[in-house]
């Protein structure tokens, strides 16, 4: 094991403007209550599916391997450094962050937190950024931005949020906010109100009278359906049925004339989101395609807070008229009134725009003969919003999904290991090169690896000097568990490398992961043939659901698996030879291997692909076979062959006497030859 490090510094635990919040701990104690109501519910098929994996994971584990059942002793750790994980973890978690959604605003916020650790402990920016000079020449600069672009399909956004009352004008977030499906325009009219706005429900309820019409109206609405004193559904004994869903209301009063619409949500409604207002990305109900963009509808849709609901209501003079009054009249039936006291204003533009999300990299520069190789310590920071895509329950769409193991401890460990990677290069003597280390956040992991993938088409640096990446993916719930270690087999060289600091860690290890091995970001390493592992402490009942919430964490173990990270970082840093991946071994060993076989041609390159033949000799595995010259050889045993470089490889896995089949072009047909190898002689 490497020098201890020295006890951690805490100077920025939080961006400034970034308090923890106390709503964290109120829907912490929440969340832990439906846990429990949710284990007692059916097996989903995501719990049988974790299930198969554990049991598919202890079945096949060699027993030797299986050390979780002993506990080992752990090394103390600093409690600064829980301390730490822990506040950044829950900030990550905070309902502000709504999810992490790539597109979102609350993965930027996401994104100004790590952005910020990152210039604290000095990293270098990672990407470059090409700036036009005064003079109008465009200067590339190598190291400008943190930030890494791209594209992950397209949405419709609100550009333009106005609405005023009496010419006074409201707060977009506050007092009212536009949904997905709204529509532009530039409205200004009196208002009406339409009940529930049903169109038809159990037992014939109709929200408006049924030859209603709307011309010339902006039209405020209440969310849901009909419900008792203690805001429960009439309708249904659990929660609230579709009859009372936004889209069907705005699309009822839209077709009957609307210039907008306005929804509030009753305030006695038992709803864990009754007091929030719903917005575009809460709304977005797109569930299938990264280009899918939800429906929007030809009028302004916006959800307003009950106190505005009551200022439009106050206006027409009536004290009898509440929001109050309202609701009792639209749970017995059908209401429709006009309001009065003169025009309100909403101006909605809806844009279809590009959805980018950006990865988030820094470097800490290495040193000397190694400089010029990277190491990667990644994690992904995105999570999956709301809902609307991903979640693993059926009825959670539109609730606020947290990530707090998936996947923000991945990324905490990630920035946790930043710190201590810093201290350990400081640590180092100033003459110890050591390679490049590169931190870095992912986007949009859960939509399908994008920001990995995007990274390792655009590298850096070419993407045979990443020497190792690190991959730290939900690391939260250790606790007595084993800690999976995926990606081992990527490099034969990895085993050895990391032994020594499990050994000293303590910590039970599996290796390999129950999910498999393409189900995060170093499986876009593993493509590109770069060595990689996987840190990984299981999937749990709350994967991908909303009780995914920072009390749940595991801080201790969390900091532990970090730890780790960061002693492997350091030695795959330090070490003269790095690790090779299989595939690039594999093909060394190749290069260094004299074929014990002759063909017994003389090759060249064809402009169309495979081998063109200019010459064959006598008496060889060639001429027994019949090639001729002006033959196109274009495979070798069904294997293509794009050039004459994909000879040797052939000839060297081959013995004498072996008998190939050659798919040859000759003239205007393709024919295909056995071929008995000769040795060399």
């Amino acid at each position: 094991m490497t020098s201890k490090t020295s006890p951690f510094r805490i100077s920025h635990r939080l961006s400034p403007q970034r308090p923890i919040r106390t709503a964290v701990l109120i829907a912490s104690l929440l969340a832990s209550g439906m846990v429990l109501a949710g284990l007692a519910q059916p097996a989903s098929p995501e719990d049988v599916r974790r299930e198969r994996a554990k049991s598919r994971l202890k079945d096949s584990r060699p027993a030797q391997e299986r050390v979780a059942e002993q506990p080992r002793d752990l090394a103390p750790i600093d409690p600064a450094l829980v301390d730490w994980y822990r506040a950044t973890v829950t900030e990550l978690a905070d309902p502000a962050y709504e999810g992490r959604s790539p597109g979102s605003e609350g993965i930027e916020r996401a994104a100004d937190l790590i952005e910020a650790r990152f210039k604290e402990l000095g990293l270098v920016p990672a990407f470059p950024e090409t700036i036009t000079a005064a003079d109008g020449t465009e200067v590339r600069d190598p190291n400008k931005t943190y930030r890494q672009h791209f594209s992950v399909g397209q949405e419709n956004r609100a550009t333009v949020t106005e609405m005023s009352i009496d010419g006074v004008p409201l707060d977009h977030a506050t007092d009212f906010s536009v949904l997905a499906y709204s529509g532009t325009g530039d409205v200004a009219a009196e208002v009406a109100f339409a009940g529930y706005a049903i169109v038809t429900g159990p037992d014939g309820f109709l929200g408006f009278d049924a030859n209603a019409r709307f011309q010339d109206r902006i039209v405020l609405c209440l969310d849901k359906e009909p419900m008792d004193a203690d805001g429960n559904s009439l309708w249904r004994d659990d929660g609230f049925s579709h009859h009372g869903t936004m889209t069907h209301k705005a699309s009822a009063l839209i077709r009957r004339g609307a210039k907008a619409v306005l929804i509030v949500t009753p305030p006695q409604t038992n709803d864990p989101r009754a007091d929030i207002l719903e917005t575009v990305d809460s709304t977005r109900i797109s569930r299938s395609g990264l280009d899918a963009k939800a429906p929007t509808f030809d009028a302004p849709v916006v959800h307003i807070t009950p106190d505005i609901a009551q200022r439009i209501l106050d206006r027409s003079g009536d004290p009898n008229l509440t929001l109050e009054s309202l609701i009792e009249q639209a749970n017995q039936g059908a209401v429709q009134t006009d309001i009065g006291g003169g025009p309100i204003s909403v101006n909605i533009q809806i844009d279809t725009i590009d959805r980018v999300a950006f990865n988030l990299a820094g470097i800490f520069p290495g040193r000397g003969k190694l400089a010029h190789e990277y190491v990667v310590v990644g994690a992904h920071y995105d999570h999956v919003g709301y809902g609307q895509r991903g979640s693993a329950s059926n009825n959670a769409g539109g609730a606020l999904h947290p990530g707090a193991d998936d996947n923000a401890s991945g990324t905490t460990g990630m920035m946790l290991a930043t710190q201590l990677v810093k201290e350990r290069i400081a640590a180092l003597p100033t003459d110890a090169p050591h390679r490049t280390f590169l931190f870095m956040a992912f986007s949009a992991e859960e939509i399908g690896l994008l920001g990995s993938l995007h990274y390792t088409k655009k590298p850096i640096v070419p993407i045979d000097r990443h020497v190792l990446m690190l991959n730290l993916d939900m690391i939260g719930r250790l606790e007595s568990d084993l800690l999976e270690l995926g990606g081992l087999d990527s490099s034969p060289a990895l085993g050895p490398l990391i032994d020594p600091f499990i050994e000293a860690s303590g910590l039970p290890v599996a290796r390999e992961t129950s999910v498999g091995s393409g189900r995060s970001d170093h499986a876009s390493f593993e493509a590109r043939a770069v060595p990689n592992i996987f840190f990984f402490t299981g999937l749990h009942p709350q994967y991908h659901r909303p009780e995914d919430t920072a009390d749940l964490i595991d801080n201790e173990g969390a900091v532990r698996v970090a730890l780790l990270c960061t002693d492997i970082a350091m030695a795959a840093a330090t070490t003269n030879e790095p690790p090779i991946h299989r595939r690039n071994r594999a093909a060394a060993e190749d290069q260094n291997r004299e074929p014990k076989v002759r063909l017994g041609i003389l090759p060249a390159n064809s402009g169309k692909g495979g081998v063109l033949v200019q010459r064959v000799f006598p008496d060889t595995s060639a001429s027994d076979a019949g090639l001729q010259p002006h033959d196109r050889i274009l495979s070798w045993d069904g294997t293509e062959l794009k050039n004459t470089e994909d000879l040797r490889p052939r000839l060297v896995e081959h013995e004498p006497g072996d008998v190939v089949t050659l798919s040859v072009e000759r003239g205007t047909e393709v024919i295909e030859l056995d071929m008995t190898l000769r040795p060399i002689e």
